[in-house]
């Protein structure tokens, strides 16, 4: 975070009306205040210089580039980069990243909102322009290639950059941090390491609950995180709740990066798949296949894990979709009384026979939902509409 006195000098050299040092003031500070989710904090500084300083000052429309990215304002993003792109600065930039141009690359890389070869291509070209291991943008360099990689299907490579990223961020700069622990909770998930991979979602959900950044895109990749962790551990209802809380909040700012989204959405498919919920899965993988068609011909490792879903899917359908055997009514009535708490000699004294009746019922209704468990012949029979 900045210092009382960085902001102090910021906002005394604004009342005194001496803009530019105000704007070189922000332009150095300027990481510190967007790490944190102050953005209003920012964008109130900066609508108080003259709109000639704010629109042709290349720090300056970078940090503006910087609060659009993050906020998910894709025009405004855009924007802001051209006009970067196309000023005359050369040279450092106050908040000590090497060029424009490695500015315009990390910001590229780190949020993502290009095609899955364009991430690593922008991470690398950002890598080449900025060698400074003390530069701010050092660990985001980073971090934009472990991400680059991961979605391009390199794990392993992920995992390196992602852990070289995770020692140069700050405790008090939540946002890369959660977005860098998010990363590799995933790379975690995939190799089985549940343990790590759950330490990872909790160090990032615990940052997002103590700078109260619930609302922010970015800090909300630390409940996808959770979410994807708790469903691998079988806690389903536990995991929809934290998917379902992060996706929220992504869905709000439309002009995100769409590959942490995806991430989350196949993770909520499968999840309702398991809970034989599969109209729901259809649901949530139909919006993933929405978000990825635009990347049709550079989305990563995404068409591939979208289509064994649906195959899955399908699969279940095919297997499932119809009762050999037509349930008759007063098996019907047991695999009502299934979907609660009742022992078996309760729902025999409930339908007036014999204990061994419901059970000779129990073992058809099995065999007939292609199931072998009371929750999945539950499961099943909802997923039918029989009860």
């Amino acid at each position: 975070m900045c210092t009382a006195f960085e902001e102090r000098s910021t906002r005394h050299a604004i009342a005194a009306k001496d803009y530019e040092r105000a704007g070189m003031l922000i332009a150095r500070y300027w990481y510190g205040y967007l790490f944190v989710g102050q953005t209003t904090t920012l964008e109130r500084w900066l609508d108080t210089l003259p709109p000639d300083l704010v629109h042709t000052d290349a720090a300056l429309l970078l940090v503006q580039a910087w609060i659009a990215a993050l906020q998910g304002r894709g025009e405004e993003r855009k924007r802001f980069l051209a006009l970067a792109e196309g000023s005359s600065h050369e040279g450092t930039l106050p908040d000590g990243t090497a060029s424009v141009e490695s500015s315009v690359a990390t910001i590229r890389s780190v949020f993502a909102y290009g095609g899955v070869q364009s991430i690593v291509q922008a991470a690398r070209r950002a890598g080449t322009l900025d060698l400074d291991q003390t530069s701010p943008q050092a660990a985001l360099v980073r971090m934009g290639l472990g991400n680059g990689l991961y979605f391009s299907g390199d794990s392993s490579g992920a995992r390196g950059a992602l852990e070289g990223a995770l020692p140069l961020i700050r405790t008090d700069q939540p946002l890369p941090r959660i977005a860098a622990l998010f990363m590799l909770s995933v790379v975690a998930v995939d190799e089985e390491r549940l343990g790590e991979a759950e330490s990872l979602a909790r160090e990032a959900c615990a940052l997002a609950d103590k700078y109260g950044l619930q609302g922010i895109p970015q800090a909300a990749l630390a409940y996808i995180a959770l979410g994807r962790v708790l469903a691998e551990r079988g806690k389903l209802d536990e995991a929809e709740k934290e998917l379902v809380s992060g996706l929220s909040v992504r869905r709000m700012f439309p002009d995100l990066s769409p590959w942490a989204t995806l991430l989350g959405l196949l993770a909520l498919a499968q999840m309702r798949s398991a809970r034989g919920d599969r109209a729901g899965a259809r649901t949530v993988l139909a919006e993933a296949r929405t978000i990825i068609k635009p990347f049709a011909d550079d989305a990563g490792i995404f068409p591939e894990l979208l289509e064994r879903q649906e195959r899955r899917l399908r699969t279940n359908k095919e297997r499932h979709g119809h009762l050999n055997e037509e349930l008759t009514e007063r098996e019907l009535d047991v695999l009502r009384l299934l979907d609660g708490a009742l022992a078996t000699q309760q729902m025999a004294d409930s339908l007036y026979v014999a204990p061994s009746t419901v059970r000779t019922h129990i073992k058809s209704i099995y065999r007939k939902l292609g199931v072998t468990s009371r929750k999945e012949a539950v499961q099943e029979a909802h997923a039918k509409g029989l009860i």
